[in-house]
Formats: C-alpha cells, sequence, structure tokens
C-alpha cells in the first residue's frame, strides 16, 4: 500500500503575509476616513469608495497642504503620516506582488511548466520581514488617524466614519 504524499511543512511566512493584508485593509479604510475628514462634505465618501491606497494617499496630501485653516505643524504631521502610509505601501506592494525567491525550506523557488521546470529569481522574504511590513502599516495608520483626530478633532472621524458606512449601504455591501 503507498502512502499519501507528506504535506509541504508549514510556512509561517503565509500566515505573516496574511496578517499583513488584514492590516493593509483597515489601513485603506483609514485612508478613507481621512479623505472624507480632509476634504468634508457629505459627498467625500462616494468619492473616496473604491479608490486605491496610492490615489487616497495622493489627494489627502494634497488636501492637507492646500487647508489654510490647518496650522503648518498640523500639516506637517498628516503629511508625515502619509509619508509614512507610501512607504508602508510601497514595501506592501513589493512584497505582495514581487516573485518570492524561495520556498518553506529556503530551497529556489520553482515553476513547473508541461515538460520543464522554471527557478524564480525573485527576493527571498523572511517571515521576520513580512511581520516589520505589516508593524509598518499598522503603525502609519495609527499615526494618520491620530494626526487627523489632533488637527481636526476627534468628530471629524466619527463623522467620515458614519459618511463611509451610509455609503457602503448605498452600495450594497
Amino acid at each position: 500500500m503507498t502512502q499519501p504524499a507528506a504535506a509541504p511543512p508549514e510556512d509561517a511566512r503565509y500566515a505573516a503575509l496574511g496578517r499583513l493584508v488584514e492590516r493593509a485593509a483597515v489601513m485603506e479604510i483609514a485612508l478613507r476616513m481621512a479623505f472624507c475628514a480632509l476634504i468634508g462634505g457629505r459627498y467625500a465618501a462616494v468619492v473616496a469608495g473604491g479608490q486605491e491606497t496610492h490615489w487616497l494617499i495622493e489627494n489627502c496630501e494634497a488636501i492637507a497642504r492646500r487647508r489654510d485653516d490647518l496650522t503648518e505643524v498640523q500639516r506637517e504631521s498628516i503629511r508625515a503620516a502619509l509619508h509614512a502610509c507610501r512607504d508602508a505601501n510601497r514595501d506592501r506592494n513589493r512584497l505582495v506582488h514581487d516573485a518570492w525567491g524561495t520556498d518553506a525550506d529556503g530551497a529556489p523557488a520553482e515553476l513547473r511548466g508541461g515538460q520543464d521546470s522554471y527557478l524564480i529569481t525573485g527576493r527571498p522574504w523572511t517571515t521576520t520581514e513580512i511581520q516589520a511590513v505589516g508593524d509598518a502599516i499598522a503603525s502609519s495608520q495609527r499615526s494618520l488617524l491620530a494626526a487627523i483626530e489632533d488637527s481636526l478633532g476627534p468628530g471629524s472621524m466619527t463623522t467620515a466614519e458614519q459618511l463611509l458606512a451610509a455609503d457602503a449601504v448605498e452600495r450594497g455591501r
């Protein structure tokens, strides 16, 4: 009787990657909230809905830079948090979209075709590196929300939250 093939070794990188993706989704929601708070108005959530992270970062920065009701310190605090979000998102994109160069055992990753195999020459990512990117995402998201609350008041974030929730209902989510 043939024994079933052994399951591949568990790769902690994938669990860390799942946590990173979840944190990135939460950061995207925080960016939508920040956009709504910065631009104001009841249609802000309509504009923010469905926008990608990069778009949200760029437009939040443009709005913060031009808001004359904010002090220079407040503008710079928001922009610094947005810069941290941009850096964390860039690292997330590289991690998620670049080829990974090794498998769970540290051996070169291999793609199997119909008749041949091909080695991937991507960058190897360790569990620790993936966790560091996830931590940077979470930290930048918290910094952004704190900067917006400090600059515009906590009520601005509550309003943004309500706008986004109403828009989600309207979109049928």
